[in-house]
């Protein structure tokens, strides 16, 4: 199945990747002939990126297409571009340096943990910009040409949670499954203030639609392990859920939710080709909005913003084409309004009103427990402004709903399975 995503690549991109590479190898069909858009002379530039992934993950794919949206913008060329793969915090530095080496003036790097390897960097070489996503020792550092920048993928996952919450509520009205059976897994990566506030935003999502669902995560603790992914999905389906959401950086819960015919919510790409009668969307970031604003600012030798932060209101956030043979008739209708509720500041994705943690309001929280008064600042008008400020994510607690799951049901499952045979012998 992993085969599903360079397909992907070679439909909408047409790209090779080498480990430290640029010009043709990079991108045969030559972008920066085209017609684009130039605020100011983009010829002499070079852009680095570093990312942690090869060319079949999905976290790759959706970088270079930011990098090809950039390229458009900026009229930067192929052979101005210059992409390290498989960077692992082992070679970082060195693979770094090579960028550096090559005359790149501004380098991307997408995995965060990689960032204090960026901030040695960006201190040994002044005159070179260095941008890292999800990152938080920008501001700290008083480094001029040390950047974070993320977006607000959250919101993506807010507008996924209602479609999936939709589906639900279909399965539901055909009795396919009973309201205690109204369980969603959510595998994700790893267990941070980011893929909480996710996982958080998703299950409101849902909440707006199907009040009788509840979430169980199960967390990989690995990056980027195929089959770890699929393991994580495959415990979850033998726990029961009904339906499955991911953030993970491969096609593994796609893949197995396409085995066990499990409704998905994919992130950064499109998954239908991968499960073509389960996935249903996918959460995805415009990555070309922070790389064009970012290259444009060294085009015009302006200063980078310390931090960034983009979601619905600058488009750097959506969900992906709806799967329609297999979504809820009315579903786009709701999603799209959701969306552009968002991009108008309209819709609050954490309603105070709506959750409670331990039984009890955030609103109370923050201002009586110890625990919770780091969020008495973030919260404005009844909504926990998340990531409004700051790339960085703080909803790191999961509210009432949500469990997180260590129990080994594939061997219950096992044990259960090796009992019946004993028995009917």
């Amino acid at each position: 199945m992993r085969k599903h995503i360079a397909v992907i690549i070679a439909l909408v991109m047409a790209f090779s990747l080498c480990g430290c590479g640029s010009s043709k190898s990079l991108f045969p069909e030559n972008t920066g002939n085209k017609q684009q858009t130039k605020t100011a002379d983009s010829g002499s530039i070079k852009v680095g990126y570093l990312l942690s992934s090869d060319g079949d993950a999905p976290d790759t794919v959706a970088r270079v297409q930011g990098i090809r949206k950039m390229q458009e913008e900026t009229g930067i060329a192929d052979d101005q571009i210059i992409i390290a793969e498989s960077v692992k915090k082992a070679d970082c530095e060195k693979k770094a340096a090579e960028l550096v080496e090559k005359g790149c003036d501004i380098i991307f790097a997408e995995n965060p943990n990689l960032e204090s390897i960026l901030e040695e960097a960006a201190k040994k070489y002044p005159d070179v910009q260095f941008c890292q996503e999800g990152g938080k020792l920008a501001k700290k550092s008083g480094l001029s040409n040390f950047h974070n920048y993320d977006t607000r993928i959250y919101e993506a996952y807010h507008v996924a949670g209602l479609v999936a919450g939709v589906k639900l509520n279909h399965l539901l009205d055909k009795g396919d499954i009973s309201a205690s059976e109204c369980v969603i897994g959510f595998v994700a990566y790893d267990k941070t203030a980011k893929t909480t506030s996710c996982i958080n935003a998703f299950y409101l999502g849902v909440e707006r639609v199907c009040s009788q669902s509840s979430i169980l995560v199960r967390y990989v603790g690995k990056r980027g392990v195929y089959d770890a992914d699929g393991k994580a999905a495959r415990q979850l389906i033998a726990a029961g859920v009904k339906m499955m959401a991911q953030y993970t950086y491969t096609t593994a819960v796609a893949t197995v939710c396409a085995e066990n015919d499990t409704p998905l919510i994919g992130n950064d790409v499109n998954l239908i080709s991968t499960a073509p009668k389960d996935a249903l969307t996918s959460v995805t970031s415009d990555w070309s909005k922070y790389y064009t604003y970012a290259v444009n600012k060294v085009l015009n030798g302006k200063e980078i913003a310390a931090d960034w932060t983009a979601g619905y209101a600058e488009d750097a956030v959506v969900i992906s084409q709806l799967n329609d043979e297999h979504v809820t008739d009315g579903t786009a209708a709701k999603a799209a309004e959701l969306e552009k509720n968002l991009r108008a500041g309209n819709a609050k994705v954490f309603n105070t009103e709506k959750f409670t943690i331990d039984g009890s309001s955030l609103d109370t929280l923050a201002t009586s427990n110890t625990n919770f008064k780091k969020y008495k600042k973030y919260i404005k008008n009844g909504n926990l402004q998340e990531s409004m400020t700051q790339s960085k994510s703080i909803f790191d607690t999961f509210i009432d709903g949500i469990t997180e799951s260590t129990q080994d049901y594939l061997a219950e499952q096992s044990a259960d399975s090796a009992e019946s045979t004993t028995q009917s012998n």
